[in-house]
């Protein structure tokens, strides 16, 4: 394939416009590992035209006339496809895992890299009366903890009973904890799910009863909360509380963040802290910064920001601090940063299961560059 048609297909991609047939052409060529030095030369000399705009290096071409949504593409069985628009450069970087031919430099060079794994399915869970039980993906069965409540255990999913508690009974309070480079489901015992992110925590009753149920949230999760009119959801998070009869949405609240996120993907959710709140419709977010001021985005990128749940690490125009932040929860490493790194913004994916070395040879194209000492991460210039 020549370099020009290469190009359409990526703008085609890209702008989501790409036809079935098209579509296919590019699969076949990303799967062939003929074809990567093609590619990778392509990326050096779309960053040499790093002056130009991104519709110069790929320029609009008439689309088909029978188009399509683009879909999620993986191009092989073992051969994730990663996408990265270097927003400053005006490049479409596009990279698969998978054997290379190249004879470019890796990230990391081999004295450096004893390659960091991604993260996986991991946290604690520590019962009302203390005790921990280390969970993980060979966890499988029955636990029985103190007030006769059964939880089942699965690879990566913890599962309560929905058991009779009288209203007058006391009710436990269990505590879920994932560790940076984890992650984990839980299934409450109202049936109602939730996704805990890296570095995440739920607080939670082992039942629910009185007039609400109410969980307390630190860190990122994704809930599928069953609708009970009678007892409304409530999710307690940086002393904010976000209300919810029946729905799916997205918390981001990590103490690191400028702000904390609340996106909502189906029903409705109310957000709220002191006197401010926002009611939230699909595909609203809502942010909330630490000096109490809310703002809503009408049209939220919602893909974005439930990514890391579909097993993606995704970034929208971030920065490279944005983007370390996100690197030191899921692969458990201390980032620092030495000299002037550049001002450059990043946007696309790579699966989450793809090792440290491959993001970083993405973020490489970019000349921005690092070195590993240890379980420390050094970025520079």
């Amino acid at each position: 394939m020549d370099n020009t048609r290469l190009r359409y297909l990526l703008s085609q991609y890209s702008n989501k416009i790409i036809t079935i047939e098209e579509q296919s052409e590019l699969s076949d060529f990303l799967n062939a590992a003929d074809n990567h030095t093609q590619l990778e030369l392509l990326i050096e000399e779309a960053w040499i035209q790093s002056g130009d705009s991104a519709e110069e290096v790929f320029p609009q071409l008439k689309p088909a006339p029978t188009l399509v949504p683009l879909k999620p593409v993986r191009w092989h069985r073992w051969a994730a496809a990663a996408v990265l628009l270097i927003v400053a450069g005006g490049a479409w970087v596009l990279s698969t895992r998978g054997p290379k031919t190249s004879k470019s430099t890796p990230a990391l060079t081999k004295d450096e890299q004893k390659d960091i794994a991604p993260g996986g399915n991991k946290a604690m869970l520590t019962l009302a009366n203390g005790h921990e039980i280390a969970l993980d993906s060979n966890l499988n069965g029955t636990l029985t903890q103190p007030g006769n409540v059964n939880l089942h255990a699965s690879p990566g999913l913890l599962k309560y009973d929905p058991t009779q508690v009288s209203p007058n009974s006391g009710v436990a309070y269990n505590v879920l904890k994932t560790p940076k480079g984890g992650q984990y489901r839980l299934e409450l015992p109202d049936g109602s799910r939730v996704w805990l992110n890296a570095a995440s925590s739920l607080k939670f009753p082992t039942a629910f009863v009185g007039k609400e149920r109410r969980v307390e949230l630190s860190g990122e999760a994704y809930f599928e909360v069953v609708k009970n009119v009678s007892q409304p959801f409530f999710v307690t998070v940086n002393k904010a509380d976000i209300a919810v009869l029946g729905t799916s949405f997205n918390v981001m609240a990590y103490a690191d963040e400028a702000a904390m996120k609340t996106t909502l993907l189906e029903g409705a959710v109310k957000v709220s802290k002191a006197d401010a709140f926002n009611v939230l419709k699909p595909g609203e977010q809502s942010t909330l910064e630490p000096n109490g001021s809310m703002h809503v985005i009408e049209k939220a990128d919602v893909d974005l920001a439930v990514a890391w749940k579909n097993g993606l690490t995704s970034f929208k125009s971030a920065d490279i601090k944005t983007i370390m932040r996100q690197v030191e929860r899921w692969y458990d490493v201390e980032v620092v940063y030495s000299g002037d790194v550049p001002a450059r913004s990043f946007t696309g994916d790579i699966p989450r299961d793809a090792n440290l070395s491959e993001l970083l040879r993405l973020l490489e194209i970019s000349k921005i560059h690092f070195k590993m000492d240890n379980h420390r991460l050094i970025v520079m210039p």
